[in-house]
């Protein structure tokens, strides 16, 4: 009889023991006994998102997905064997490891899990770790009303809403976790995604599957072929350190736009499509040449240095006319191709549209093809034997280097003499930069030059000598030469167009052209009558009827100017460049140009009177003390002293002392003679004169003069002059509002 409670006892022995073994593996009992709910604010699932590996997907249509992480890639086993979109998994994955709880719902409290989307509606995720360990399991239900608000969300501007999703129900699938469900947060990284979770897993998902045309960022490649039926252009870098700079290597030897550069960069990163087909979707022939339109391939760099094989998108024709959108299929390597049919968007506007294709597109727009940080030193000559040179000195007062100028001019009967030596003219020197490293070149002539002849430049009329950092120099030569240009206009009133060589000769035959179809267009009949015909060639034109339209075709010469970088021994090479006649402006010879910004050398112990003239306005006569900072003030042979401001009296003080010239003009300005003969603003400086043995002599009177550019209107700068210097100069609005203060108070 003892027999069984001996028993019963054995067995509740080895339960316990089992449950303490199981205490001891697991931490707790929970998948007996159910685990207590999480609280408010809790987070429902730890891990560290990097450690996910792969992921599985039961949609509310019955799509599943799985997806696994090879080598750094998404990669999609199910329903489909592709690339995955990168953006849409870990846009999941960091949702379901910041899953903060709003609400507790118990499910013994919910009679229809329907009524929470957790039935027929129901999105289940689950993801493990790279070894194939579980990490979270769960059921993603309807929307609630209410939004969530990430906390850790910081926004540039304070004063914008943040952005906020729906909450959503969620239900653990974990056995230990199934007694409750969750209201909670859908915090979305922007960067990953700006629409609610649930819309991720549309379409049966076909989201899922990576529309991106190139999955590895075209950032990290080494080399770029744009290849199309009857050109071929490929750039290429060394490697990708910060100062690895991109070349043009085919089919020239070509500097590379930065702007074009990043544009190229950019929309190939961007670069995808609005719809993955499978291969069985649309019949397409072999990619051989005749069969595409082009094909752009990437190289990239692998960890040891070397390239990769060539990652291939293959761009067909569009399948008919009204097509926006074009296939492509994307080629991994030798026999190697991505199982899916890409279609590309081409419309106006697209990013594909947008994509630079073309040698003159790609290489660099500039003169020198440099940026300033290179530049050493400059040299700017001509055939008369002008020349300036421009070299970084270290300044000892600023501690830094500073760029100093030397102008050598002929006097016409001693030969070479210098006209300027000391600091260079700072806004000159931001002018002659742009124009040999910022401003675009009219256009590209030639990459196959033979003779200097047909640009003028066997007799150049600018030779620029660049030493770079490195101790490397640059040599480069600017011609000119008179080239025929063309115009047409309607007999009856048009306006003058510029038309090409091509269109001209057509219309000389009496043939249509494009561009005469243009200028056949009936005139404005408000349109002022045309002048300066006769620069045109079309005083005397050549009367052409084309559509039973009388056009007139003129031809004149003009003035166009072409740069060449000489190679290492001084020869020219093929690349020839069309500058803006504007560059030359910017790369003057005459010293005054060159002068520094600082109008005159006055300190203010020096100053004992101000004489201020305003136009239309009695002069108020100032004295000034600078030992006692003590004013006077007369006007109209009144006192009043009592009327001056003295603090901005001494500001003027201080900006009469520190002027800085926008620019030189020289000693002939006839519009700036006639606009300074009654100026706008005139002060007179009475400065104390000193011997050489500190003896004062006297007051001595330095007058400057400031008057508007064009009468009757806000000006942008300003005429100047003083006593003491032939040139003229021009002066910023700002500094002449400075000096032209009212110092009396109302």
């Amino acid at each position: 009889m003892r027999f069984l409670p001996t028993l019963l006892f054995s067995l509740f022995a080895i339960g316990l023991g089992t449950l303490a073994v199981m205490q001891q593996i697991r931490g707790n009992l929970d998948f007996i006994f159910g685990s207590p709910p999480l609280q408010i604010g809790d987070v429902v699932y730890q891990f560290d998102p990097e450690s996910v590996g792969r992921m599985h997907v039961l949609n509310d249509d019955g799509t599943r997905a799985v997806v696994i992480k090879k080598g750094g890639a998404w990669i999609l086993e199910e329903p489909w064997e592709d690339y995955a979109d990168a953006r849409i998994i870990r846009s999941i994955i960091d949702f379901a490891s910041r899953l903060q709880i709003e609400d507790v719902i118990e499910r013994d409290d919910v009679e229809d899990l329907a009524e929470f989307g957790l039935r027929k509606d129901r999105i289940e995720v689950e993801l493990f770790d790279k070894s194939g360990s579980p990490l979270c399991h769960f059921k993603i239900g309807r929307y609630t009303t209410w939004r969530g608000f990430d906390p850790t969300l910081k926004l540039d501007d304070p004063t914008q809403t943040p952005p906020s999703f729906p909450t959503l129900i969620i239900r653990p699938a974990e056995d230990e976790m199934e007694d409750h469900l969750y209201v909670c947060s859908d915090f979305a990284d922007p960067n990953l995604r700006e629409v609610p979770i649930r819309e991720l897993f549309t379409q049966s998902l076909r989201l899922f599957r990576n529309h991106l045309v190139f999955y590895n960022a075209p950032g990290f490649a080494g080399e770029i072929t744009l290849k199309e039926k009857k050109s071929e252009i490929t750039i290429k870098r060394d490697s990708m350190s910060k100062g690895a700079e991109w070349k043009i290597i085919k089919p020239f030897e070509l500097s590379v736009s930065p702007a074009s550069l990043n544009q190229l960069i950019s929309g190939l990163t961007r670069l995808q499509a609005g719809i993955v087909l499978d291969e069985s979707a649309i019949a397409l022939p072999e990619p051989l040449a005749d069969n595409i339109d082009h094909t752009i391939s990437i190289r990239y760099f692998l960890p040891d240095g070397t390239l990769s094989t060539p990652v291939s998108a293959i761009f067909y024709p569009p399948e008919n006319e009204q097509a926006t959108d074009v296939p492509v299929i994307i080629s991994e390597g030798p026999e190697k191709r991505r199982s899916a049919i890409l279609k590309v968007s081409q419309a106006p506007g697209s990013i594909l549209s947008g994509i630079p294709r073309s040698v003159n597109t790609l290489r660099s727009r500039t003169m020198t093809s440099l940026q300033v940080k290179q530049i050493e030193s400059v040299t700017v000559s001509d055939f008369t034997g002008r020349s300036i040179s421009l070299n970084l000195e270290l300044d000892p007062h600023e501690r830094a280097r500073r760029w100093y100028a030397r102008v050598h001019e002929d006097s016409g009967q001693t030969g070479e003499t210098e006209g300027y030596n000391g600091p260079a003219n700072i806004f000159q020197v931001k002018d002659l930069f742009e124009s040999l490293c910022k401003d675009e070149v009219e256009g590209f002539t030639n990459d196959a030059s033979t003779d200097p002849k047909d640009y003028g430049l066997d007799q150049p009329i600018r030779r620029i000598k660049l030493g770079l950092t490195g101790g490397k120099t640059l040599n480069i030569v600017i011609g000119e030469k008179l080239r025929p240009q063309y115009f047409a206009r309607r007999a009856d009133g048009g306006q003058p167009l510029v038309i090409s060589e091509e269109a001209y000769e057509a219309g000389i035959k009496g043939e249509s052209h494009p561009e005469i179809d243009i200028v056949s267009r009936p005139p404005d009949p408000k349109a002022r009558p045309p002048s300066g015909l006769e620069l045109l060639g079309l005083d005397k034109p050549k009367v052409v009827t084309i559509n039973e339209i009388v056009i007139h075709l003129g031809q004149a010469n003009s003035r166009h100017f072409f740069a060449n970088r000489l190679d290492e021994k001084g020869n020219s090479t093929p690349h020839v460049v069309e500058i803006q006649p504007e560059a030359l402006n910017k790369m003057p010879l005459k010293s005054y140009h060159w002068r520094s910004v600082r109008l005159w050398n006055i300190n203010r112990f020096e100053i004992n009177g101000l004489i201020i003239k305003k136009a239309g306005e009695a002069a108020l006569e100032l004295s000034y003390n600078f030992y006692s900072q003590e004013w006077t003030a007369f006007k109209q042979g009144k006192d009043v002293t009592a009327l001056l401001n003295p603090n901005k009296a001494e500001k003027l003080l201080k900006k009469l002392t520190d002027i800085s010239v926008q620019q030189w003009k020289g000693p002939i300005d006839d519009n700036a003679s006639f606009r300074l003969s009654d100026p706008t603003l005139q002060i007179s400086v009475l400065i104390e004169d000193i011997d050489e043995e500190g003896v004062e002599r006297g007051k001595v009177r330095r007058e400057l003069r400031l008057s508007e550019v064009v009468a009757g209107q806000p000006n942008r700068l300003y005429y100047g002059k003083t006593d003491s210097d032939p040139n003229y100069f021009l002066l910023d609005a700002a500094t002449f509002q400075r000096l032209s203060v009212e110092l009396l108070e109302k």
